[in-house]
């Protein structure tokens, strides 16, 4: 499945779908839920360079909580 036009942002949410995320389909955006039930929006096409960084530290911070 392709994730997202970005490689560093489909490598990161390939990643995230192993660990037990669940990935859905959007319009302009798909949406990443968290074992713990909360949500990250993850673009298909982002424009800004620091994309897959910003989806990459939105992860680790959703990840802390949960533990």
């Amino acid at each position: 499945m392709k994730y997202s036009q970005d490689k560093k942002v489909a490598d990161i949410v390939r990643h995230l779908v192993a660990k037990g995320w669940r990935y859905s389909r959007g319009r302009k955006h798909g949406k990443l839920v968290a074992p713990n039930g909360r949500m990250l929006a993850v673009p298909g096409t982002p424009s800004d360079w620091r994309a897959g960084l910003n989806l990459e530290r939105d992860a680790r911070r959703i990840t802390r909580t949960i533990s």
